[in-house]
């Protein structure tokens, strides 16, 4: 199920017992006593979220027997490095006695550039957060999220974190985000195209703790004010 695991629901409120004089200052009196409810709901969050990945389709698929199982290379489904069929329908590869480049494992064929499968991950998140602490009645905070990453290539991730906020209407914090593993090396650049923290950031170093003194990073600085 898509569902399994992934929903996370969190709720949270803060009551309190006493009342607000006329100047909306707290006194020592308690709320019920002075005509209110028990208790005064100062404030109130919720946070809804759902996360999605490629890993939850392909289990799916894994739960898929009989052809698959027999041969990993038939159907439709599978598209050869070079990104031709394997299938005679064009000719094949191999010959027809289906040797051992068969029976081998697809996740197992070490491949410069992905074929049929490109890994991601998506989150998506919804906010509310209420304040009344001093009788305001306030939606703070109202917006809808999402962050999601891309595996171009097994050492090429691209990402990108944005929202919407429905009170204030317009766009959260949007951040790009580009990493790139050069083996020894890493190398990342983050991006923050528009806002009020617009900004960018760049990164290469050795992967190494024992060298990470070994790098070379620059920033964006600050608009003059």
């Amino acid at each position: 199920s898509l569902l399994e695991n992934k929903m996370s629901i969190n709720f949270g409120a803060s009551l309190d017992p006493y009342a607000l004089d006329n100047l909306n200052r707290r006194i020592n009196t308690l709320n019920v006593s002075n005509g209110g409810s028990l208790f005064r709901v100062t404030s109130a969050r919720a946070n809804v979220s759902y996360n999605i990945s490629s890993k939850d389709f392909q289990r799916d698929r894994d739960d898929d027997t009989d052809e698959d199982l027999e041969d990993p290379y038939s159907g439709e489904s599978y598209v050869a490095s070079s990104g031709g069929r394997t299938d005679d329908l064009f000719g094949r590869s191999n010959s027809f006695n289906r040797g051992s480049f068969d029976r081998r494992d697809p996740d197992s064929v070490e491949n410069p550039v992905y074929g049929t499968k490109i890994p991601w991950d998506l989150r998506l998140q919804y906010a509310l957060t209420y304040s009344n602490s001093t009788r305001q009645n306030d939606i703070t905070n109202h917006s809808l999220m999402f962050s999601g990453n891309v595996n171009l290539s097994p050492k090429w991730r691209v990402g990108v974190s944005s929202g919407y906020d429905i009170k204030r209407q317009g766009f959260t914090i949007t951040q790009l985000r580009f990493e790139r593993d050069l083996d020894s090396f890493k190398l990342n650049f983050n991006w923050t195209p528009f806002g009020n923290f617009e900004r960018w950031y760049f990164f290469i170093g050795i992967k190494s703790s024992l060298l990470s003194d070994l790098k070379w990073e620059n920033r964006s600085q600050p608009p003059p004010r």
